[in-house]
């Protein structure tokens, strides 16, 4: 019997999570006796295997999970392997996978509030996203995620800082008036793209390429690694330094799954996600540096660091302070002291 929800459920909050209870609960989605050794996990997520999350964290996870414990093993598809990363979250909590990698922008789908982390302006630095993220002020809504829909999050990687890329220089909000910005299709990204002052268009990442090239939009923004990795340097003259999202992603356990291991198994496998986070954030800030020397000294694109970043801070700030879900959220974690903001 095929147990993955039909897709168009994940959209429709109340009826998914009554149907996945439903299918869980006749079908057990538990294959494995819990005292089989070693526990046999299957992970997936949409990124390249040339992307920080997987190069330097989840190629590695198999591996380094053997060195610490042999009750446990992992086999890790990437690359969009076994579905979008909409299909991958509906295997994971009927229980099809065990564990899987997603944004909060999609989570958001699920737990409005979580979208706060796709907000432009958010967190100012990867370190404080990151610190957010694994912090109390989100405990409450990753906890969220745990007690309604049966998903653990074992922890937050960073995905890299966004920066603006287009054919003219972009300095301030001024310079977006009517600039078709590909931002990715989700509310929060749609936001966050009109919170700087573009007029944003949901353009599917794989047609991002060709868009830019014909000129049906604008620009885009992305981490730099991915900027590399998906060829927008090609068909884009500038890279702005604007910084205006610390992208991250969610690393997902099937909660169930979760139960069935021993207090070893789950230290295990929560240290070595983390420990693997950590290596994460370190390539892929070293890629962004290296990338950016790069391209300045070939003159591969016109690096633009002048950008008025406060003056996006203060638009997006103005923006998103009232009238989202996660508005009071936002509010509470961009209300730090002046001087923690120079740091």
């Amino acid at each position: 019997m095929n147990r993955i929800c039909p897709p168009t459920l994940l959209w429709h909050r109340p009826v998914f999570s009554l149907l996945t209870m439903l299918m869980v609960s006749l079908c057990g989605c538990q294959s494995e006796n819990p005292t089989d050794k070693p526990l046999r996990l299957r992970m997936a997520h949409v990124y390249e295997v040339s992307a920080p999350t997987h190069a330097y964290g989840t190629a590695h996870l198999a591996e380094r999970l053997q060195q610490v414990t042999g009750d446990l093993d992992v086999t890790v598809y990437p690359a969009a392997q076994l579905g979008s990363e909409a299909e991958l979250l509906e295997q994971l909590v009927a229980g099809e996978l065990d564990l899987a990698i997603s944004g909060p922008s999609f989570l958001a789908m699920w737990h409005p509030p979580l979208g706060v982390l796709d907000a432009a302006f958010a967190t100012r630095d990867l370190n404080h996203m990151l610190e957010t993220a694994r912090g109390e002020e989100m405990a409450p809504h990753w906890d969220k995620l745990r007690k309604e829909f049966d998903v653990r999050v074992l922890d937050t990687w960073a995905y890299g800082s966004r920066h603006i890329t287009s054919n003219i220089p972009i300095r301030s909000p001024d310079d977006l008036d009517g600039f078709r910005l590909r931002m990715p299709g989700a509310s929060v990204w749609q936001a966050s793209g009109a919170a700087l002052g573009a007029s944003p268009m949901p353009i599917s990442f794989g047609e991002v390429y060709l868009a830019l090239q014909q000129g049906i939009a604008d620009g885009q923004e992305n981490p730099v690694p991915v900027i590399k990795a998906m060829g927008f340097h090609e068909v884009q003259d500038c890279l702005n330094l604007s910084g205006h999202i610390q992208s991250s992603v969610q690393i997902l356990m099937n909660e169930r799954v979760w139960q069935r291991m021993d207090a070893d198994q789950q230290s295990a496998l929560m240290k070595t996600v983390q420990d693997l986070g950590e290596e994460v954030y370190r390539g892929t800030v070293e890629d962004e540096a290296r990338l950016i020397e790069e391209w300045r000294k070939k003159g591969t694109m016109q690096i633009i660091e002048d950008v008025d970043v406060d003056a996006f801070r203060v638009r997006a700030r103005e923006f998103f302070s009232e009238g989202y879900a996660f508005s009071e959220l936002y509010n509470r974690i961009t209300a730090e002291p002046v001087e923690s903001q120079k740091q």
